[in-house]
């Protein structure tokens, strides 16, 4: 584990916490000029859970801007902690780490004894950020955490999140969220689970990319920096990895008339002045069909980092290599290992930030860099195969 702090009964170290209000939160007010709204629903103390939609690295910190008396706790994804820094303050508020959509027995012990402190406790139960600003589909275990606890739950509102910072996007843009505390849920006031979790889905059900007009960024530098993460085909010739940004301004295809400049709020306006949709464009490109070659490939990265995640939860580098998506399943080669992570062997796909992919079958988790392609491409095509799509086969 390495060095932590010592941390009082409520589980938390009196040294770390107001240092990092004092320098975390003044950061992402400067960032987000975050505005708190129907407060009178905001928790002082715990035991408690705070849940709310999640598409912003920032999300945590804004839930805990009007936080004053005392830190959150929470679960965050394990890659967060495989970095000394945020590891030592994460761990010394009381931050635990999980991988995401893994079932985990542990967190759940944890989780009861974060109750038994009487701490606030935030989950985002989406499990991740949304890349489109889109709800995503709550975890079922996080929603049943909810109800058996018996404790109250905050729904809250992150209007601005996703704009603020889309996942895609290498850099934040200058904006103004709105943190809207909601009526807290009691699991006793409803008559059974189903009740009460569709109830919590309904809290958070909106989509991000037309959020409140105040809440949309109004300064930006280089905003389409990193876009290829989200156009990984050419919306016109449907080619893979041909979308990119020459400045951080334009958004351009190699393989087709494509030339827009995007804005602060990631519209993307031609050169007549007129506004397109950047959630559409990323629609056409989900609905198209996937190709291979005739070696089955449908992509392929060179210079790929591997790395896996041992029984004490570090991970371990492997070496670098080559990665290969095919019809059957993950093609891998690294130093002298070689392997395949079959397709109906893998149980778990999740992205950790934005350029790592992490496959969990019954024996490990692989972790692979794709720096140079889309991990967000490479998610959805293994679903896809996983689904029994066919991709076709090019001459």
């Amino acid at each position: 584990m390495g060095f932590t702090f010592n941390k009082n009964e409520r589980g938390y170290s009196n040294i770390t916490f107001p240092f990092m209000r004092n320098t975390v939160i003044p950061t992402t007010n400067y960032l987000f000029n975050v505005r708190l709204t129907q407060v009178k629903n905001m928790p002082l103390t715990g035991p408690c859970f705070i849940y709310g939609n999640h598409s912003n690295y920032f999300d945590p910190f804004l839930l805990n801007v009007g936080l004053v008396r005392e830190p959150t706790a929470g679960v965050m994804t394990r890659d967060q902690f495989h970095k000394m820094l945020p590891r030592i303050f994460m761990d010394s508020i009381g931050i635990v780490p999980t991988s995401k959509y893994v079932p985990e027995p542990g967190i759940v012990r944890d989780v009861i004894r974060m109750i038994d402190q009487r701490r606030i406790i935030v989950i985002f139960p989406e499990g991740g950020r949304r890349w489109d600003g889109r709800p995503k589909p709550l975890i079922e275990t996080t929603m049943k955490l909810f109800w058996k606890m018996k404790v109250p739950v905050h729904p809250v509102q992150l209007h601005g999140s996703h704009l603020g910072w889309p996942r895609w996007a290498k850099r934040p843009r200058r904006s103004s969220i709105e943190v809207r505390w909601l009526d807290p849920l009691h699991a006793s006031n409803y008559p059974d689970y189903e009740t009460f979790a569709r109830e919590c889905k309904q809290k958070i059900n909106f989509e991000e990319y037309d959020p409140p007009e105040e809440t949309r960024p109004f300064s930006s530098w280089k905003p389409a920096k990193g876009v290829e993460r989200f156009l990984y085909r050419c919306p016109i010739s449907g080619r893979s990895d041909q979308v990119f940004t020459p400045d951080g301004q334009r958004v351009l295809s190699r393989t087709a008339e494509f030339d827009f400049r995007m804005d602060h709020s990631s519209r993307l306006i031609d050169k007549e002045g007129r506004e397109h949709s950047l959630i559409d464009l990323y629609d056409s490109i989900r609905q198209m069909e996937m190709f291979c070659d005739q070696e089955r490939c449908l992509l392929e990265v060179v210079g790929s980092r591997f790395f896996t995640i041992d029984k004490q939860h570090k991970l371990i580098n492997l070496g670098d290599g080559v990665v290969r998506l095919t019809t059957d399943g993950i093609r891998y080669s690294y130093r002298s290992e070689s392997g395949l992570v079959p397709i109906d062997s893998i149980r778990y796909i999740s992205i950790e930030q934005a350029h790592k992919l992490s496959v969990t079958d019954d024996r490990r988790t692989l972790q692979f860099t794709l720096k140079q392609s889309s991990a967000l491409q490479w998610q959805q095509y293994l679903r896809r195969l996983q689904s029994g799509e066919k991709p076709i086969v090019e001459a």
